[in-house]
């Protein structure tokens, strides 16, 4: 089955691998399809691009404070 094409997508830099293993438990906590989409969800999430949001369910998500 194929999959719906997700637009035009830069690309982010590595991070440390314990935070990457904090970031696959909660995308799993979250039933997110992958690490990957997670974190573009949240990044949308935080830039204020809530229509790009694909997986997440805005009230999941706590709100990232000032």
């Amino acid at each position: 089955m194929a999959t719906q094409n997700k637009g035009p997508r830069g690309r982010l830099g590595r991070v440390p691998a314990v935070v990457y293993a904090d970031l696959e438990k909660r995308a799993h906590d979250a039933g997110a399809s992958s690490v990957s989409q997670y974190v573009s969800d949240l990044l949308c999430l935080h830039t204020g691009h809530n229509d790009l949001v694909r997986e997440l369910n805005k009230q999941e998500v706590l709100p990232i404070s000032a």
